[in-house]
């Protein structure tokens, strides 16, 4: 089974369980409001796409990170949790980082050549993040999966303003590993049985927070790989909305 294959089918399972799946909104349905709006960076316009409560005032910010095959293949089930945290009091952003390089999906070879410029184009978007009107600045997070996990954690590792990370199927960038001097608080998610992404980078990563006295929760899916059954995703999804409620500080409402 190939990449694309592989996070199509994570995709389709977070959409069917978060709450009403891929179905459309009813237009009388109270929700987030979504804006399309983009920050350039390097010369380099970066689409974002911003999902903001109901009520006025600054809120925690979760910056959303796609895997390797981009917004090209379920992009919806990622709007879906954007959908979540803006209804739980977050800003959710969900970063087009692929725009930097015009990338429509990644494999191994790019990704080994492109991921400081990603990283770069993430730091770019916690920037405009932290200038939203709508955002507390000191209240900044990151969710990813697969290569959106390994981003978060890379660019989290040396911007402080990043307060909390939550990780699917991720780990750590081989290059940064010797300088690592930092991490936020971390949820660290990841299937047992992952053959993509082995469930040894979980626990280096986990191992690496205990080094660094990093505040951290891991779970492994037994019996689970790079995609999670339905029943797993539930549980990652519930776990990460938890997650940032916790760690984030709360809401700055008028």
């Amino acid at each position: 089974m190939n990449r694309r294959t592989l996070y199509a089918g994570f995709l389709l399972g977070l959409c069917a369980q978060i709450h009403t799946g891929c179905t459309t909104r009813p237009a009388s349905t109270p929700g987030p409001v979504r804006q399309t709006d983009s920050f350039t960076t390097q010369g380099r316009k970066i689409k974002v796409e911003t999902f903001l409560p109901k009520a006025s005032g600054r809120f925690p910010a979760v910056l959303v990170l796609h895997g390797s095959s981009g917004t090209l293949v379920g992009k919806g089930p990622l709007v879906k949790l954007c959908h979540q945290l803006a209804a739980q009091g977050q800003v959710a952003i969900l970063v087009h980082y692929f725009d930097r390089t015009g990338t429509v999906w990644s494999g191994d070879k790019s990704i080994h050549q492109h991921w400081p410029v990603w990283v770069e184009t993430i730091r770019a978007a916690v920037d405009y993040a932290g200038a939203h009107p709508s955002v507390h600045p000191d209240s900044i997070g990151l969710f990813g999966f697969s290569l959106g996990a390994y981003l978060a954690v890379s660019e989290a590792a040396d911007d402080t303003r990043v307060k909390a990370v939550a990780e699917l199927a991720g780990g750590l960038f081989d290059r940064q590993k010797p300088t690592l001097t930092h991490l936020p608080r971390l949820l660290i998610l990841h299937g047992r049985d992952d053959e993509r992404v082995p469930a040894t980078q979980a626990l280096e990563l986990a191992a690496t927070a205990r080094r660094l006295g990093t505040p951290h929760i891991l779970k492994l899916y037994d019996q689970e790989g790079h995609v999670l059954s339905s029943e797993a995703i539930a549980d990652a999804m519930s776990r990460t909305l938890v997650f940032f409620n916790k760690q984030l500080p709360t809401a700055h409402a008028d």
